[in-house]
Order: structure tokens, then C-alpha cells, then sequence
């Protein structure tokens, strides 16, 4: 939703189409092993689902940081139809218009630039979620609140995990 997020998205379209050419894996390295099958969740609700969420860990590039702020996912008409990003600071950096073509799946971006961000799991509670993209190009573990809820974070990083994600990759914020 950053800029980093975009341009990894468009990298992820870049190394597919690599990928797909010379029939192995080349290009960028990303954070998912692709050869594990990638699921998002069946338990998603737009209304549960809309509001603020802290970033709690991310994906990231040796050398890179983690984002250290908040997204508002707002809701119209049943779908989320933008996602605002903040900086630490508590002031709004972007906000983006998505499309959820269908529950727990945003798009954002045009095409060619098009990237799916899927909702990998939600706990019960609507308090903490992973979400990550088919090409493994990006990964958020995002929750209600700034800190605790330890045994959900845990969830959301085994979930990483077995959605085939580099956990040695993940730094928790």
C-alpha cells in the first residue's frame, strides 16, 4: 500500500512472467517458497474486518524495515473499498482505492501493476490477521492492538509458515 508494497507487487508480476519464461525461479527472490499452495481464509467479513489494525510484523528484504504505523481498511456498500496507511506518527501517508473481487481478497493497482493481497487468516475475534500475496511478495501480520495477544501472533506466523513463507524473513515490529 506503501510505495515499497506497490513496487514489490509489480516485481511479483515481473518474476512470474520471468519465472514462466525460463521455466524455473529467477528474478527477485520473495518471502514464499511457490511451490506450496496458497489459501485465503473462508472466515471474512467485511464489517468485522473494517476499521484500524497496528502493524505487528512484516516480510521484509535484508536491510529493509518494517512499517511501524497503522491501516484503516474502510468499508462501502459490504466490500472494502479503500485502505488508508499511517505513519507511526498517526498521520495518513496514502490511501488507495481497492476492489475485493471476492471476501478476504483485495486488489490494488491497475493493470499491469494489478496485485491480489489476501487475507490468510482472521482469528475468531476480528483481532489479529496475516495477510500475504500469491507470489510471495509481501507479508503483514496486523492486529487491533499495538502489542499483546501473543498466542494469535504466534497463529498468524504459523499460518505464514504453512502457506510456504520464510519465517527467518519476518521482523516483528
Amino acid at each position: 500500500m506503501n510505495r515499497r508494497m506497490i513496487l514489490s507487487g509489480m516485481a511479483g508480476l515481473a518474476t512470474t512472467g520471468l519465472t514462466a519464461c525460463v521455466g524455473g525461479s529467477a528474478g527477485v527472490e520473495f518471502h514464499r517458497n511457490l511451490n506450496v499452495r496458497i489459501s485465503s481464509t473462508t472466515r471474512y467479513e467485511a464489517a468485522r474486518f473494517a476499521g484500524q489494525w497496528f502493524f505487528r510484523g512484516e516480510f521484509v528484504h535484508p536491510g529493509e524495515a518494517p512499517q511501524r504505523g497503522s491501516l484503516d481498511f474502510r468499508p462501502n456498500a459490504g466490500k472494502i473499498a479503500q485502505i488508508a496507511l499511517y505513519a507511526a506518527n498517526g498521520r495518513v501517508t496514502d490511501i488507495y482505492d481497492v476492489d475485493q473481487p471476492q471476501p478476504g481478497r483485495f486488489t490494488l493497482g491497475k493493470k499491469p501493476y494489478q496485485t491480489e493481497y489476501w487475507v490468510l487468516w482472521v482469528d475468531e475475534g476480528y483481532r489479529t490477521a496475516a495477510i500475504g500475496t500469491p507470489s510471495g511478495s509481501f507479508g503483514w501480520i496486523i492486529d487491533r492492538a499495538r502489542k499483546g495477544g501473543e498466542d494469535r501472533i504466534q497463529a498468524a506466523k504459523d499460518v505464514f509458515e504453512f502457506n510456504g513463507y520464510n519465517l527467518a524473513r519476518l521482523m516483528m515490529t
